[in-house]
């Protein structure tokens, strides 16, 4: 069987007969990072998915009282790091309500497409010959 690229680690592995369309070679790293995309997107497009992991994230505190508070102060790198992203995220939100929030931008500044990526794209790597304009190149 001809092998693939990972879309993950970009290192060539030979998929499983069993699975068609695998995309992910068998490395740890690799399998988390497939799983992490998969719920990103599961997240973005299944409203009952999105649900139950809110409920679910609602009990787990509920059952885990305090352990935020623990949490940041074991940790007050980053916390802090956490609080000053908060302030900016905070900041971008507003300014998004704002009607006037496009006058920030320069005038000639082009507004991104808001379009959903379908399929799977591969980038493979090409080795191009090193030598062919070395004779252009003044060196």
């Amino acid at each position: 069987m001809e092998k693939i690229l990972c879309v993950y680690c970009g290192d060539f592995f030979e998929p499983s007969p069993k699975h068609k369309n695998q995309t992910a070679c068998k490395k740890l790293e690799c399998q988390r990072a497939k799983k992490a995309a998969w719920q990103r997107h599961k997240m973005k497009t299944d409203p009952d998915y999105q649900f139950n992991q809110k409920l679910s994230q609602k009990q787990w505190a509920k059952a885990n009282p305090g352990y935020w508070k623990q949490y940041r102060r074991k940790n007050p790198d980053k916390a802090k790091r956490n609080r000053i992203l908060q302030s900016i995220r905070n900041r971008r939100a507003r300014l998004s309500n704002r009607k006037d929030a496009d006058l920030i931008a320069k005038m000639d500044a082009s507004k991104p497409d808001n379009f959903e990526v379908l399929g799977q794209f591969w980038l493979v790597p090409v080795n191009a010959k090193m030598d062919a304009l070395a004779d252009r190149i003044p060196l």
